[in-house]
């Protein structure tokens, strides 16, 4: 289970790790971020992005005002460097075909003490840039933890690795947060189960509107 309490060292070497690939990933990749002042400054939050790179996690997780657990499908875990690279910024595994009861716990862990966790609606990459339909796993989260949505969306990062290629490309890469969905206000208009779909539709409808605005 991932720890969402750290000593004063890993801290110090988090901030480090974070400052050097932030310097990194702006020089190779331009980085661009708009609106991440919307990010709440404290408070549990679920942020939910599309996904098209292996390198999402780590360039959200990098250009975050604020530490974030990221659910992260286990055969990334597959790559040593990679690997190491997301678990050391607090991502912790997921099965492809859903989460179960301990990748629940750990999540319903991280928002009870207050942080930030961090969820791909549609549960693999789309490397054409298309977005996918949404799994009913963020729903079902929100909902049970009473947790508002902050939707962001990324772009650039499916045009890094391109096959039939054998190089590194780079594109510059847009970061993008939108508006907070209140889930509150969902579960008391709904039933969970029909305020879960809604959830999942809302969050998936918010990130096709950001990720059109900056592919």
């Amino acid at each position: 289970m991932v720890k969402t309490k750290h000593g004063k060292f890993y801290f110090i070497f988090y901030n480090t790790l974070k400052y050097v690939l932030r310097a990194i990933f702006k020089m190779l990749y331009r980085v661009e971020t708009i609106d991440m002042d919307k990010i709440p400054e404290k408070g549990k939050l679920i942020i939910c992005s599309n996904h098209m790179s292996y390198l999402d996690p780590v360039i959200i997780t990098d250009f975050m005002p604020r530490y974030i657990y990221f659910m992260a499908k286990e055969e990334l875990y597959d790559h040593k460097i990679l690997g190491s690279l997301i678990t050391f910024f607090n991502a912790f595994p997921v099965k492809r075909e859903g989460f179960g009861m301990e990748t629940f716990r750990t999540a319903q862990e991280v928002l009870k003490n207050g942080q930030i966790l961090g969820l791909f609606p549609e549960g693999t990459r789309s490397t054409d840039g298309v977005l996918k339909e949404g799994k009913k796993g963020v729903g079902f989260i929100a909902a049970h933890n009473e947790t508002p949505i902050l939707p962001i969306a990324i772009s650039g990062t499916n045009k890094v690795f391109q096959k039939p290629h054998k190089r590194i490309f780079f594109p510059k890469i847009k970061i993008i947060a939108g508006d907070i969905i209140d889930v509150k206000e969902i579960l008391e208009k709904y039933d969970k189960k029909e305020a879960e779909n809604i959830i999942v539709s809302k969050t998936m409808e918010e990130i096709a509107k950001l990720y059109e605005k900056i592919k």
